[in-house]
């Protein structure tokens, strides 16, 4: 018998019966432990002993921890992102890293276009003075004929593409892999990334957490960009270096900006973030919705079950470690 540890605060006992229930009819004990997000390296170790597979969140997998389970085969994420993994060592010691590539791209999407006219039409203002028992009129300013550039054209930041064109906004991309066919087909211009910051009146962040993406958005691209402008983000808290970006806000470089994600997350209590009045925060939710989670809980379970029974998992990182 197989042992699974279920880490991720997304898999419910309730809501994803069905998916449960598969594993279990293949013979596998299930654990639930979900409060592993933001313990230490030796905390996760204890943790995961003796589980040949774990359907995991975003607690850290490095070498270290990886290494103390000489039996995991399958490390299977809710979610898109893998940079809490050291993919590395798992390839080498024959671990499959498995995401959820499609549940929720349409999701995080549709936030970052809700943050963008959120931030236009100061919206976290006027909700705020009206609970306030106040009748203050916040004047925003309109979407449709400004410019959006878009940083990363990956699944996500292209459905973001159609949405906005649908605002009818100017709409730039970047990225280090140009697709021209669909910026052909939704109308989007591809610059480089200093251009489009430039330029732009609302950027959206959309890039993975990668070594040449960290710190991306630093203090010499933020003062690039418009006093008028807004920033989003919706990656990864790292791709924007939080100290450059609280003082961009803080000291009017830019007009405002809307947070999803945190170089350390849960977000500081004290954090100076949270104290400034032009900036949306929010606890790196973009991609949660009751649909999008159903949706990744069922394909991590698929993933990993599919590892164990030795068939190709719905989607991997390291194929290599496969073959190990």
């Amino acid at each position: 018998m197989s042992r699974v540890l279920i880490s991720s605060q997304l898999v419910s006992e309730a809501e994803d019966a069905d998916a449960l229930t598969a594993l279990r009819a293949d013979g596998h004990e299930l654990t639930f432990n979900q409060a592993l997000v933001g313990k230490s390296e030796d905390d996760v170790i204890a943790a995961i002993a003796d589980f040949d597979g774990i359907v995991a969140s975003t607690e850290p997998y490095t070498r270290r921890v990886l290494e103390s389970n000489r039996r995991l085969r399958v490390l299977s994420r809710t979610g898109v992102g893998y940079d809490a993994v050291d993919v590395e060592a798992a390839t080498e010691l024959g671990i499959a890293i498995c995401t959820t590539v499609g549940s929720n791209d349409r999701t995080v999407a549709d936030w970052a276009v809700l943050a963008m006219l959120s931030l236009a039409r100061k919206l976290p203002e006027a909700v705020a003075g009206m609970a306030d028992g106040g009748w203050q009129r916040a004047v925003g300013i309109d979407f449709w004929d400004k410019t959006v550039g878009i940083v990363g054209l990956g699944a996500i930041g292209k459905h973001v593409a159609r949405r906005v064109r649908g605002f009818e906004a100017e709409v730039l991309g970047f990225d280090v892999v140009r697709d021209d066919q669909f910026a052909a087909q939704v109308g989007m211009t591809y610059v480089e990334l200093d251009e489009l910051l430039e330029r732009a009146d609302f950027v959206t962040i959309h890039a993975p957490l990668l070594a040449a993406t960290r710190g991306l958005i630093n203090e010499d691209r933020l003062r690039r960009m418009k006093p008028t402008a807004y920033l989003v983000n919706t990656s990864r808290g790292p791709v924007v270096d939080e100290r450059a970006i609280e003082r961009a806000l803080r000291e009017g470089w830019i007009a405002g900006a809307a947070l999803d994600v945190f170089e350390i997350e849960p977000l500081a209590a004290d954090s100076p973030l949270r104290k400034l009045p032009n900036v949306m925060l929010s606890a790196h939710v973009a991609g949660i919705t009751y649909e999008s989670t159903r949706r990744s809980a069922t394909m991590a379970c698929e993933s990993l079950r599919r590892v164990l029974k030795g068939e190709p998992p719905l989607a991997i990182v390291n194929p290599d470690a496969l073959r190990r």
